[in-house]
């Protein structure tokens, strides 16, 4: 399961606010690291706080219910004391520290109650703090750890958007295939952190690779600035008028003025190399990014081996999404079938709902997890490409239909590439 991006967490957090706020804080459970809150007032809300890898927070379904027991650690006991009954005043996005927010409460004596959610991946925890006018007091989940200010993506896509409904989704589907594979290894799974330290180990690399350009960049600025000044000075004075260090820098077996221009010709070079150690910087930074987003997505999966058909016999294109994550299209009704019959029964079928069109076929490994996410620019990518060389105008929005190949069938003596199916779901998304 991803993260949840800036936006995500920014929508989740507003939609609690809008739920919880007047509702009394009822129960809770703390179990390993999960803490679930229960609000009420005519209806009740459960909020799952995930402490995991990656942490995330949820609304529970209406029919969930909390589980009475709960583990007796000091957070739990912190919140009975302080906390249980008590009114929510306001629910906070603390928009300047990324994934950070707050649910404040009072008490009868109007007292503020504050609980504070850290899920910056790594930096995961939970904080209660009470106020009276005698002290504070407060009490965390984990040891805290120094948060740094960090400044949201304002370019995040709007199309890889979750809701907190799809994040639950996503969230007890993992969990559901955690629980799966770890049957299928006797229940004794053995933790192998090696990918995290070989990602580590280039985070460190590029680290290191950019404080050295830094420093490459700062003494050739130094260097720039005494050629240029050794220039200027040769504008007035002879070579000998110079010091023993400025005139190092000159060959002096050539004319005064030849050797100015090389002092000059060799700042420009020195100048133009800044430029790029600085563009070289921000690929660094680029990538140190990207590694550190593999570190919050968890193991790599291996890159499917699953072929779609011979090249002979199948004319297709291709979306990657992921290693392990691709979907093909057929351009023709004979490539559809043969990319149908190739499917496997988990991997997922898409057509255009109410347009005749192409399939496209997803290739993935059965334990390979889709999200809304991946399935939303999959359908896209396909929505687009039917109508690349249509005659007919693309309308801004279509819906597509998706189910597992399992559950489409070719209909025998019929057309070449009619089918059924069962079990579709839709999604909406832009042609443009």
């Amino acid at each position: 399961m991803k993260s949840m991006n800036f936006l995500e967490f920014q929508g989740g957090v507003e939609r609690v606010r809008t739920l919880i706020v007047g509702m009394q804080f009822q129960d809770f459970s703390v179990h390993d690291k999960e803490l679930l809150l229960l609000f009420y007032a005519n209806r009740s809300f459960i909020l799952r706080l995930s402490l995991k890898t990656p942490p995330v927070f949820f609304l529970e379904d209406e029919n969930f219910k909390l589980e009475k027991k709960s583990q007796k650690v000091p957070l739990a006991l912190f919140l009975s004391k302080h906390f249980l009954r008590k009114k929510v005043v306001d629910v906070k996005y603390l928009e300047e520290w990324g994934r950070k927010f707050e649910i404040h409460f009072t008490d009868e004596a109007q007292n503020p109650l504050v609980i504070e959610i850290v899920l910056v991946p790594g930096f995961q925890n939970v904080g209660l703090f009470v106020k009276d006018e005698a002290k504070g007091k407060q009490v965390y989940w984990n040891k805290p750890r120094e948060l740094s200010e960090f400044t949201s993506d304002s370019k995040a896509d709007v199309a890889e958007f979750r809701s907190l409904d799809i994040i639950r989704e996503e969230w007890y589907a993992d969990l559901k295939l955690d629980s799966k594979q770890r049957v299928e290894k006797n229940d004794s799974p053995v933790a192998d952190d090696s990918w995290k330290i070989e990602i580590r180990k280039k985070i460190k690399k590029k680290s290191e690779a950019i404080e050295k350009i830094k420093q490459q960049s700062n003494e050739n600025e130094s260097v720039i600035e005494r050629l240029y000044a050794i220039g200027e000075q040769l504008k007035y004075n002879s070579i000998s008028q110079l010091s023993l260090d400025d005139q190092a820098w000159i060959k002096q077996n050539q004319s005064k003025n030849t050797d100015r221009e090389q002092i000059f010709k060799k700042a420009k070079t020195l100048a133009a190399k800044k430029d790029g150690m600085s563009s070289r910087i921000t690929v660094l930074l680029e990538e140190i990014q990207t590694l550190t987003r593999a570190l919050d997505l968890g193991p790599p999966q291996p890159k499917h081996k699953i072929s779609i058909a011979g090249k002979e016999d199948v004319d297709t294109r291709k979306l990657e999404i992921s290693p392990s994550l691709s979907v093909y299209m057929g351009k023709n009704a004979k490539d559809n079938v043969q990319l149908l019959k190739n499917s496997q029964p988990w991997e997922f079928w898409f057509h255009l709902k109410d347009y005749p069109s192409a399939y496209a076929i997803t290739r993935k490994n059965k334990a390979t997890a889709v999200g809304h996410a991946d399935l939303i620019k999959m359908a896209t990518w396909f929505a687009r490409e039917c109508f690349k060389n249509h005659k007919e105008k693309a309308p801004a929005h279509i819906e597509v239909i998706y189910t597992e190949c399992r559950f489409v069938k070719l209909l025998k003596g019929d057309k070449l590439g009619r089918v059924t199916h069962t079990n579709t779901k839709t999604l909406r998304v832009s042609t443009t």
